[in-house]
């Protein structure tokens, strides 16, 4: 899987799960398990990092490293 359909995947299922996963701290545990399956494909985080603060959380969560940490140093 390309990096670009990666991101294109991940981008078109977080509505879902924003929709599906009531609870914040569930849909944030969720996604990181997801997140780090996508980067073992060789997603580039950049293209989804600055789409929610809550994808965020969830990369920090699964240890996955913010390409622009600085941009976002108010968020926990």
């Amino acid at each position: 899987m390309s990096w670009r359909t990666g991101s294109t995947i991940f981008l078109e299922m977080w509505p879902i799960i924003q929709a599906h996963i009531e609870e914040e701290d569930e849909r944030i545990e969720f996604t990181g398990k997801l997140l780090k399956l996508f980067v073992e494909g060789d997603m580039d985080v950049y293209d989804v990092e600055d789409v929610h603060p809550e994808i965020r959380a969830a990369m920090r969560e699964a240890g996955i490293a913010l390409v622009e940490p600085d941009r976002y140093k108010d968020e926990k």
